[in-house]
């Protein structure tokens, strides 16, 4: 199994230790060896030139236009040109040990060879208590895209990783935080973006990095919803393609049940519920993203 890891970050003051505990996670399940690491970091200059750190291992500029969306889309366009040979993609920021973490032990190599043959998204799965609207979507769930697998057949016929870039398109101006009229996602999801920024409690879980008010933190809001609604999005496309959406924890629950490659991808619905079962959490109860 050959795994290329994408891992993006934005120079090394906030979250020094990620990839320390990135390499740990990886030699506890024994797959150091099949993985080639590029490290994405979206604080370098464009014409920087790709650095070998150790074997297998490379420093690269990234593209920072929408964070680690544009990044990762210009890391696979860089492994196209360059003939890279990999089965399955690791993807992951910076930030993928803040929140909830539990998923990180939820995992077993032998789920990745599911990820090739199924042709599936694996990834811890968010979700809201009820469905919201997005670019014309109702959706529910998404992948938490600090930390996922995709096989390399699914992310061929991936066109935009990226689908909000522009500012203007969702909010009334560029020093405003209020969305436009007629802003591409429901007023109830706008709701949730704006309460889950600001610091609220949300299913017993607040942002690391809350938003304040004052009118210098405008931009930091605007681009943050843009992330957030490129996450939501990209479960949204992968839907579409289809490539079935599956959580760590419930893969992981499997394991003991029956071979893993007879195993049929259930509803998110379901899946979750398992997971709840599982960690002893009530249905209201869903960690959120971001």
């Amino acid at each position: 199994m050959k795994i290329l890891c994408l891992f993006v970050r934005h120079g090394t003051e906030k979250y020094p230790d990620a990839l320390a505990e990135l390499d740990q996670w990886y030699a506890r399940h024994g797959l150091m060896g099949q993985r080639t690491l590029w490290i994405i970091d979206n604080a370098l200059d464009a014409g920087f030139r790709p650095q070998v750190l150790a074997l297998d291992t490379l420093l690269r500029a990234g593209d920072n236009q929408a964070w680690e969306f544009s990044a990762w889309a210009h890391a696979l366009r860089d492994a196209e040109v360059e003939q890279i040979e990999y089965d399955v993609v690791h993807f992951v920021t910076s930030a993928f040990n803040t929140l909830y973490t539990t998923y990180l032990g939820h995992f077993c190599a032998e789920m990745l060879p599911y990820v090739k043959t199924h042709n599936v998204c694996l990834g811890h799965i968010d979700g809201y208590d009820q469905p919201v609207e997005l670019a014309g979507s109702i959706s529910r769930f998404w992948i938490r895209t600090c930390f996922f697998f995709l096989p390399a057949g699914v992310i061929s016929r991936i066109a935009t990783w990226a689908a909000f870039t522009d500012p203007k398109a969702i909010f009334s101006s560029h020093e405003s935080t209020e969305f436009r009229p007629d802003a591409p996602l429901s007023p109830d999801y706008q709701r949730r973006i704006r309460i889950w920024l600001e610091g609220q409690d949300v299913g017993g879980h607040t942002w690391h990095s809350p938003i304040g008010s004052d009118p210098g933190e405008v931009g930091r809001f605007q681009k943050k919803t843009l992330a957030i609604l490129n996450e939501h999005n990209f479960s949204v496309t992968l839907r579409r393609l289809p490539t079935p959406l599956v959580d760590y924890c419930w893969l992981w629950s499997q394991r003991h049940e029956t071979s893993l490659q007879q195993l049929a991808v259930p509803a998110e619905t379901a899946q979750l519920a398992i997971r709840r079962r599982i960690l002893g959490i009530s249905p209201e109860s869903l960690p959120v993203s971001q």
